[in-house]
């Protein structure tokens, strides 16, 4: 089926069926019960996130999905019951897109609405994720499983039914090369096959550490239908990445015994895929052979520039948005296509030195101070810095922001009193 390239236009039918929806959202809202209300608010805002907040969305869409988020996200915090939101990683969040949005202010690099539409909504967001309590930090991780099966389910009907994603191509079709490029890589929801393996990598380290405690079964289930989804995804950087966030969590597990259980089980999965020649040198020598090899590589050749500027722009940047300036100016080596695809490259351009140190200190602070699973997606989010300009998707930076925000699952949540008998149900295996 031939795919027509291009961004889809907004029926009249399709606005109005969300504007029926996000009423019907706030009503929902006034009916769940105030214990439960902020669980459902993220939850919620991850579900947005997800659908409505791509960046090549068209503008009759992301900014009342971002809005409607905001305002779940204040309605869950007026009518929850007093309770202690914030902590470390919430803090550093904040002081993260505090500067960028100083950065933007100060440089004019992004219009004024992406501070609130953007960087406010992924500041509330994470303000009301450290608040939840165990049973609305059961939802959320539900929330994220969930949702991953229905991106992999769109996936199929996208790959096989759509003659284009639900938010078309950004610029040309992208071909699968796990399938040997019979099929395109999917993107369900997310306007990027990347920003998609992102999402899905995400569930999958949810459900192989199992912060929530699900059945075997389940656990089972939720990891198959993440894995279909990144080889959907086709995205070899992803894949890559997940496997880096899985050897933290097992390099973090305290007990011997399940250390040694857990890294036999991956290195059981290495000897397999080595011995049963799925393509994986095929995959490699594609990989170094492809723009997509060489225009990553582009983005650290320009690292000699970036740092040669004037000394003001070269501490502080040309304003986080303000990368077309740069290819202007000829400072950026990448010649495949106008971005970045590299995060600590992008916060040293358009940020300057500190921009970067900020961004490796705040990466550094919520990693400290989170617990397994989020130091896991954490590690495999940072691996992904290295082919993925994270926080230039606003669904990417939005889930990312509440997700680092997250209560410790190995603890008791903020500003609840954990019964003695529910306290080891959430420990991390």
């Amino acid at each position: 089926m031939a795919h027509q390239v291009g961004r889809p236009l907004v029926s009249p039918l399709l606005l109005l069926g969300g504007a029926v929806a996000i009423l019907a959202v706030v009503l929902l809202m006034i009916a769940v019960p105030p214990r439960l209300i902020r669980g459902v608010a993220v939850s919620f805002t991850v579900v947005a996130a997800s659908f409505g907040l791509a960046n090549f969305a068209p503008d009759a869409v992301r900014p009342p999905v971002a809005i409607a988020a905001i305002g779940v996200l204040v309605l869950a915090l007026v009518r929850s019951r007093a309770v202690t939101s914030g902590g470390v990683r919430f803090w550093a969040v904040a002081a993260w897109w505090g500067f960028i949005s100083l950065s933007v202010l100060l440089t004019g690099s992004y219009g004024t609405n992406r501070i609130v539409l953007y960087f406010g909504l992924a500041t509330l967001a994470a303000y009301v994720a450290s608040s939840l309590d165990r049973a609305e930090l059961r939802m959320v991780y539900a929330t994220i499983a969930g949702l991953a099966a229905v991106q992999v389910g769109l996936a199929f009907v996208e790959i096989l039914v759509l003659p284009e994603p639900i938010w078309g191509y950004t610029g040309k079709i992208r071909y699968n090369p796990f399938t040997s490029d019979v099929y395109a890589r999917a993107q369900g929801t997310f306007g990027h096959p990347i920003v998609f393996a992102v999402s899905i990598g995400i569930a999958l380290i949810v459900a192989w550490s199992n912060p929530a405690r699900w059945s075997q079964k389940w656990r089972l289930v939720n990891l198959t239908v993440a894995t279909v989804g990144l080889a959907l995804s086709g995205t070899r950087s992803a894949v890559a990445a997940v496997a880096v966030g899985l050897l933290v969590h097992v390099a973090l597990n305290s007990s011997l015994t399940s250390w040694l259980r857990s890294l036999i089980g991956v290195g059981a999965v290495v000897v397999v895929l080595l011995n049963i020649d799925i393509g994986i040198g095929t995959l490699v020598a594609n990989l170094l052979e492809s723009g997509s090899w060489s225009h990553r590589l582009g983005a650290l050749e320009s690292v000699r520039a970036l740092l040669d500027r004037p000394p003001v722009e070269a501490w502080f940047g040309a304003g986080f948005g303000g990368e077309a300036i740069l290819y202007d100016r000829g400072l950026m080596q990448q010649t495949f296509l106008r971005a970045v695809d590299n995060m600590l490259v992008y916060a040293l351009g358009t940020t300057g030195i500190v921009g970067l140190l900020a961004l490796l200190a705040f990466w550094t602070v919520a990693f400290c101070f989170a617990d397994r699973t989020i130091k896991a997606v954490l590690a495999m989010l940072f691996a992904m810095f290295f082919s993925f300009d994270l926080f230039t998707w606003m669904n990417a930076g939005v889930i990312t922001s509440l997700m680092i925000a997250l209560p410790r699952a190995d603890r008791p949540a903020t500003g609840v009193v954990p019964q003695p008998d529910s306290v080891p149900a959430l420990r991390a295996v």
